[in-house]
């Protein structure tokens, strides 16, 4: 019986982790989960879990039949359980900490939170080996990589699907809605990670994150425009052999590959039918209409705190954008502003990367007032 551990529970990765879990009950006991409040969907996991542990940064309330663990304090030893694999499904920054506390503590950690792997970069690199990447192109490349060795890598591919606006004249970004953007044409995921595939920053981001997790140069990174999402990452060798890997687009299978590793586990998703697929099709990135590929792949070649300041100006614009406050053509500009406007000492320490968090928040709550007033 393996023991795991569901951070951030409640969201989208975390929702399809628990039914994971539900269905390989007889494999899986889920001992902690944690999120981010107190919600009727948190008491129903709990209740149909029964985790020994539970944590919530500042409850609201009390939870009966569990070890509440709160704040700092709870969070390190949240961290710190005797648990098989921890399974961090944190969306963004909020991600950073526990990843740190459970490397730190030697623990194995299934992660889909990518912007803690970017802003942590250099300072817990030696501790990836105990990562097993669970976006669906970081574990196609994990999967792959198997098959070769390190030294024989020409290059590897990220694909991406292009979001709903592969097809788009940029002429009609000016009136993008957030509904549009949030739609889609393949994966469903989360609000942030959603807006991020549609300004094609995601991709951007998985370079950065490829780069640290797999410890491969910028230069043998590709990225390749794949509508049908049916390949997810592939390998190029010397020798010319490109080995791929395939599926259905469905997050439950790399989670499931994460938790189930070295076995397979029946999912009962759809399986490919190549008959109906007839033709792959595959584009390079427009950087005219998604500039923030090429924004985040610099900032992730410079290294320092750059990643760190894309990572949170991304986020805190695409809440933005969210919320109504700018518009989706916004978004680049006021990320790439906000890269220009930065200067810190290169991070050495948790406390220098929340630093730099920090401030960057600080400018931003700054730069949005000027926006409005103009």
């Amino acid at each position: 019986m393996k023991t795991i551990a569901i951070l951030g529970s409640t969201g989208s990765v975390g929702s399809q982790t628990v039914d994971i879990a539900l269905k390989y009950k007889d494999k899986i006991k889920v001992k902690a989960i944690s999120a981010s409040k107190i919600s009727e969907k948190l008491i129903k996991q709990i209740e149909i879990l029964k985790p020994e542990y539970v944590y919530i940064e500042n409850p609201n309330q009390k939870l009966n039949n569990v070890k509440l663990l709160t704040g700092e304090d709870g969070l390190k030893k949240l961290c710190d359980l005797e648990i098989d694999l921890y399974i961090n499904a944190v969306s963004g920054i909020n991600g950073i900490k526990p990843t740190y506390y459970l490397l730190n503590n030697g623990k194995n950690l299934a992660t889909a939170n990518k912007e803690a792997i970017i802003c942590l970069g250099e300072i817990l690199k030696e501790k990836y080996k105990y990562i097993f990447p669970i976006d669906s192109e970081h574990s196609a490349i994990f999967q792959v990589l198997k098959t070769g060795k390190k030294e024989d890598i020409k290059r590897i591919i990220l694909t991406a699907s292009g979001g709903p606006f592969l097809y788009k004249d940029i002429k009609e970004f000016e009136n993008i809605t957030i509904q549009e953007a949030l739609s889609h044409p393949k994966w469903k995921m989360g609000n942030k990670i959603t807006i991020d595939s549609a300004t094609l920053m995601n991709k951007g981001l998985e370079v950065i994150e490829a780069h640290y997790l797999f410890d491969i140069p910028y230069k043998k990174i590709d990225v390749v425009i794949h509508p049908d999402s049916i390949i997810h990452g592939m390998v190029e060798f010397i020798d010319g052999t490109v080995i791929a890997n395939l599926s259905v687009p469905d997050m439950r299978i790399p989670i499931s590959y994460a938790i189930s590793y070295p076995e397979r586990w029946i999912i009962d998703n759809n399986y490919l039918d190549f008959s109906k697929i007839g033709n792959l099709k595959f584009l390079n990135p427009d950087k005219e209409k998604f500039p923030l590929l090429d924004i985040a792949i610099q900032a992730g070649k410079k290294g320092s705190f750059y990643p760190i300041v894309l990572t949170v100006a991304d986020e805190i614009a695409v809440s933005w954008f969210l919320e109504g406050k700018i518009k989706f053509i916004d978004i680049p500009e006021i990320i790439q502003k906000t890269i220009e406007k930065s200067n810190f000492k290169t991070p050495e320490n948790l406390d220098d990367i929340l630093n730099i968090i920090d401030e960057t928040k600080k400018y931003m709550d700054n730069l949005l007032i000027s926006i409005i007033q103009n």
